[in-house]
């Protein structure tokens, strides 16, 4: 299959499932590219648009000037900067996720703007989509560096921003491939300086790593193997895992789709003889239920959008079935009160305070603090959307 150069991006989904990078990369027909399109959409995207407005607005604000200085590191200017980013038509942030951005370039901001750096390079390309780089070990590699930071000790290091909601451990840092491919290049650019790679996770802090020469040199050894088998590849393989929870190409997957018609535990064993073969099956699973809660998604979106939810006499009646909104009341307890009304030990007992939580305790409870908890509820009413078998016989 086409492989021009090797980025973690591209790596990560041929070894994913190279049914996927063969229809991302080298597609053969336009449904592929059309399936592509549907899934940057900008409903679907808005959390790869926000953390490429931030980085935009970092990289603008880092960026040396014509005489080679950074401007003084004021948070104005940089919010200036993320409004214009944000303003780009490409992008169209929804007021949620533009609001998440500014706060979360806030709070950085205050732990780590001010901080002075000397600036080596912002959004650093390591070649170009037509002329990668190529490593001494023949891999062509691409990719954008967000910042290059030289520290008076003379240590280059590569900054990487990432704006995701989940921190990055240090393991997965000391081991991951965008941190290879980064210090690969690097190794290369600035032989004679001591290297490090930092991930400025922006909502958690910064996790850094430090490879030895050797263990670059292995892992350009282990890239060339990779880029070796992506190109050996004649078609691509589906595979189903993780990924295929927010894969682009289920409808066109021949595994996934047997996943939708047959159901997950059609292709998965029951019984396993080691651990692996466990997890291999519950990665299935899951890969399963993601694929399937998509498709019914879709589904409830489309029958949602045609009912009004505040006129539940209205209904949508097939031959088989009833669709409609009704009305329904939930029960809510607030946690003050109940935290007022009973002991620490009971308390740490109502999880979440749902009400089949609450109801399990007020039984050993005395009556009166059982009854104060029960008058302290809060009944809330709501349209539920309900799915039911129509009455054939009904006319």
């Amino acid at each position: 299959m086409k492989a021009p150069y090797l980025s973690a991006t591209r790596l990560k989904m041929a070894k994913d499932c190279s049914f996927a990078y063969e229809q991302h990369y080298d597609p053969k027909s336009d449904t592929p590219r059309t399936l592509k399109k549907l899934a940057n959409s900008p409903s679907k995207t808005q959390a790869a648009r926000m953390g490429n407005v931030v980085h935009g607005a970092l990289e603008d604000w880092r960026m040396p000037d014509e005489n080679g200085k950074v401007p003084a590191p004021k948070f104005g200017r940089l919010m200036k900067l993320y409004d214009e980013w944000a303003s780009k038509p490409q992008f169209a942030l929804e007021y949620e996720m533009y609001e998440d951005g500014k706060n979360l370039l806030k709070r950085w901001f205050d732990r780590r703007g001010k901080m002075p750096i000397r600036v080596v390079a912002t959004e650093q390309q390591m070649g170009r989509h037509d002329a990668p780089y190529v490593l001494d070990n023949g891999v062509p590699i691409f990719g954008f560096i967000d910042l290059i930071v030289e520290h008076k000790d003379g240590t280059i290091e590569l900054v990487d921003y990432k704006s995701n909601r989940a921190p990055k451990t240090q393991d997965e840092a000391d081991n991951d491939v965008q941190a290879g491919i980064y210090l690969s290049w690097a190794k290369e650019n600035f032989p004679d300086k001591p290297l490090l790679f930092s991930f400025e996770m922006l909502r958690f802090g910064v996790v850094s790593t430090v490879w030895t020469d050797k263990k670059i040199e292995n892992f350009k050894g282990w890239l060339k193997t990779q880029f070796n088998m992506i190109e050996s590849l004649t078609e691509g393989i589906p595979s189903i895992g993780d990924s295929c929870r927010w894969c682009a190409y289920t409808s066109i997957c021949p595994s996934a789709q047997d996943l939708i018609h047959k159901g997950a535990f059609d292709l998965v064993e029951h019984e396993f003889g080691s651990d692996d073969e466990a997890l291999d099956a519950l990665a299935k699973v899951k890969a399963g239920q993601g694929i399937l809660n998509r498709v019914r998604k879709s589904i409830e979106d489309d029958f949602k959008g045609r009912l009004d939810p505040l006129n539940i006499s209205e209904t949508i009646q097939t031959q088989g079935w009833e669709v409609s909104f009704n009305q329904r009341e939930r029960t809510e307890f607030i946690p003050s009160e109940v935290q007022r009304l009973v002991p620490p030990a009971v308390f740490g007992q109502m999880v979440s305070l749902t009400k089949t939580a609450v109801d399990k305790v007020l039984p050993i409870l005395p009556e009166d603090t059982a009854q104060a908890i029960k008058d302290s509820a809060i009944k809330k009413p709501y349209n539920a959307f309900t799915v039911k078998k129509a009455d054939k016989f009904k006319e």
